[in-house]
């Protein structure tokens, strides 16, 4: 009777996850948009951690946040502030919203606006800052950041929302679609889907933006920020996955994230609690040949949220390119999506595997196929140095403790 009422919970979650519609409909600051945003509040990448428990990145990047946003004069301040109780820290997740790298988002934070219109829910994820190794999001902040970053606030934004709400909003499922058969796995390699998002938008930029320089700037940033539109990815199925939450019964995992220390992930059917174990190194190439392991931070962001919609890691053998972070072959990736494949709930007809005959993208992590099999979760991912800056990319497995423990909770509540 239990084994039955998980199976149909789980198709029910999986049900809404698959008829979602995440449609990107507007940019605005993070304080007029995201839930319970507050002037004197700064989000990260989940799970929750305490100040004093923060890796390094998140520590940096959350004082930048507060000097951007002016609420203190120096690094000194910021920290005597945030000690003080006088900065709320929360995670992304708790607001509907999600971060890559260290997640930073504050009050004036621009943000991709992202419509579930099938269910009604909607997410949010902060603007891309583009490419770079020193980044707020890779937790370094200096002048140069915050001008890229008030740039961004005061010039891309605007500029964004008007080309956006030009075209009525912009079909995220339908880039991610497309670009999966064109070699993304929309995660570590997202340059596919940010092409055809400006595709969606350059004539609504030119329609729109009376201001050449502007226009101009925002073009050539949104051309050579190859990674640009993840954020949109992020959102999108960051939406879907939420339509599938609180599902009793459901087995399947609704997220995963990090946050440089601990790993953590929520599962439908076990609502919003987040079952967490120590976070794992990244297993990946360093870009510079004086930086190793020893430099790098554990596993973060909450960019897995990728893989827990069932791209990323879980389609590696759509985007071959991503083996050369980890010196892997096409067969190694191929290997590792039929891998994920067995600790999922069901497949995805719209994200096609063309190097696997056009096969549909396993979906729905199920925390018993986890536990029973011993196969965890696969990510693509960064490598973040263990204080600030973006040092390499790779890949990671989740820790089997986080699965394991949300199993044991749901035995615990459903049992009976």
């Amino acid at each position: 009777m239990l084994k039955e009422k998980i199976e149909q919970a789980n198709q029910k979650a999986l049900d809404r996850f698959l008829t979602g519609r995440p449609t990107l409909v507007d940019v605005r600051p993070a304080l007029e948009v995201v839930p319970g945003m507050t002037k004197n509040m700064v989000l990260h990448s989940a799970p929750p951690v305490a100040w004093a428990d923060m890796c390094g990145p998140h520590r940096h990047g959350v004082i930048g946040a507060v000097l951007w946003e002016r609420l203190a004069d120096s690094p000194a301040e910021a920290e005597a502030m945030i000690e003080s109780g006088g900065v709320q820290i929360e995670p992304c997740h708790h607001h509907n919203t999600v971060g890559a790298g260290t997640g930073i988002t504050s009050a004036s934070t621009p943000m991709l606006v992202v419509d579930n219109l099938e269910h009604g829910n909607r997410a949010f994820s902060c603007l891309s800052e583009g490419g770079g190794l020193q980044l707020l999001k890779w937790g370094s902040y200096d002048e140069k950041i915050a001008a890229h970053m008030t740039w961004q606030a005061e010039t891309l934004a605007p500029v964004l929302q008007g080309a956006i709400k030009a075209v009525d909003g912009v079909d995220i499922k339908n880039l991610i679609a497309k670009a999966v058969q064109m070699g993304d796995e929309c995660h570590n390699r997202s340059i596919a889907t940010n092409s055809l998002f400006f595709k969606e938008i350059v004539v609504a930029l030119f329609d729109t933006c009376d201001d050449r320089k502007a226009l101009t700037d925002c073009v050539r940033f949104l051309t050579e920020a190859d990674q640009f539109f993840l954020h949109g990815i992020m959102a999108g199925v960051k939406a879907m996955l939420d339509a599938a939450a609180n599902v009793e019964y459901s087995t399947m995992v609704t997220a995963m994230a990090r946050n440089g220390v601990e790993f953590g992930i929520r599962v439908s059917g076990l609502g919003d609690e987040w079952f967490t174990a120590p976070a794992n190194n990244v297993d990946g190439l360093f870009f510079r040949s004086e930086w190793g392991p020893e430099d790098a931070a554990p596993d973060l962001g909450d960019s897995a949220i990728t893989e827990t919609a069932g791209l990323g890691g879980f389609i590696q053998a759509a985007a071959p390119t991503v083996q050369s972070y980890v010196n892997g072959s096409m067969r190694d990736a191929i290997e590792n999506t039929r891998q994920m494949a067995t600790i999922c709930i069901g497949a995805n007809p719209d994200f096609q595997i063309p190097t696997l005959d056009f096969a549909p993208a396993p979906v729905g992590i199920d925390i018993r196929k986890v536990v029973k099999t011993g196969v965890a979760p696969l990510i693509d991912t960064a490598i973040t140095h263990r204080e600030q800056g973006l040092i390499g990319a790779g890949q990671v497995r989740a820790p089997m403790g986080c699965f394991e423990s949300a199993l044991k909770a749901f035995s615990s509540r459903y049992a009976s």
